[in-house]
């Protein structure tokens, strides 16, 4: 393959990349500052004209689900921050099966967003490898984020449950940040370590 035409894959990856939707991926470039959102990366679950909406997939916190919400008897589940936006609870779920009452955001990632299937799933101890519990999201309002990508804030890639249910979320963005700026787009260079 000639280099004119790796570079015109590239270009048509990161144009491909560029089209928001759900279940894409965000990274925050280097030139993100923002205390809320430097080193972050988000999960699209929602992109419409009213608004563009996500969880942080790299930001578990120190706390286990049940002190939050102790209605959830054991879970002692590890938390995540969803976004700075702290109302609501939600979960996302990888399965090739599609429970009711989920939606869908990749193949195999659903979103969970009421209590009681939160609860079911908590219950029967659905392991963090395949279920993850946010609380708050980040959000845009229309054309926010748009705005946000051509300022070079964010950086845009294909959606992928590996990086999504990551074992080291905490490192999840000094990986993928590299690999972009190396100009590595697939999701199986980006979701391997170093």
């Amino acid at each position: 393959m000639t280099k004119t035409a790796v570079c015109l894959l590239l270009a048509g990856a990161l144009a491909c990349a560029q089209d928001l939707s759900v279940g894409k991926i965000l990274i925050a470039s280097r030139q993100s500052h923002d205390a809320d959102f430097a080193q972050t990366v988000v999960l699209l679950v929602r992109h419409d004209r009213q608004a563009t909406i996500g969880l942080f997939v790299n930001r578990p916190l120190n706390i286990p689900l049940s002190e939050v919400y102790p209605e959830f008897k054991g879970g002692q589940m590890k938390l995540y921050a969803g976004g700075p936006l702290t109302v609501g609870i939600r979960a996302l779920y990888q399965s090739r099966t599609r429970l009711a009452g989920t939606s869908p955001i990749l193949d195999d990632v659903s979103m969970i967003s009421t209590k009681t299937l939160l609860g079911k799933m908590v219950e029967a101890g659905t392991p963090s490898s395949v279920f993850r519990v946010y609380a708050g999201y980040t959000g845009w309002s229309p054309g926010q984020v748009k705005d946000e990508i051509a300022r070079g804030l964010w950086q845009v890639v294909a959606g992928d449950a590996h990086v999504v249910f990551d074992a080291h979320p905490e490192t999840v963005w000094s990986r993928l940040i590299g690999r972009v700026s190396r100009g590595k787009w697939t999701i199986a260079e980006q979701s391997a370590p170093e």
